[in-house]
């Protein structure tokens, strides 16, 4: 019961971690659009709209591995 359960978790956070990646990605799109409308005065926040965007896609890829490691240390521990 204990191990269906830890899997339908890990699959759960997988699910919500690709979530917040689209959604980092569709939001940084829209930003990125809507500041272009600016001509030159745009490009310095487009230029912080992909910093953020890459902090947090950083941020996510951590969870992810954070996660992997958590789902190799249960499995080698039973």
């Amino acid at each position: 019961m204990e191990v269906s359960h830890h899997k339908e978790l890990t699959l759960l956070t997988r699910a919500q971690l690709d979530f917040a990646s689209a959604m980092v990605d569709f939001y940084a799109r829209g930003t990125k659009f809507w500041f272009q409308f600016w001509g030159p005065l745009g490009n310095p926040a487009i230029e912080a709209v992909d910093a953020a965007a890459e902090a947090q896609h950083d941020y996510l890829r951590k969870l992810s591995e954070t996660l992997e490691e958590i789902e190799t240390q249960t499995s080698t521990s039973r």
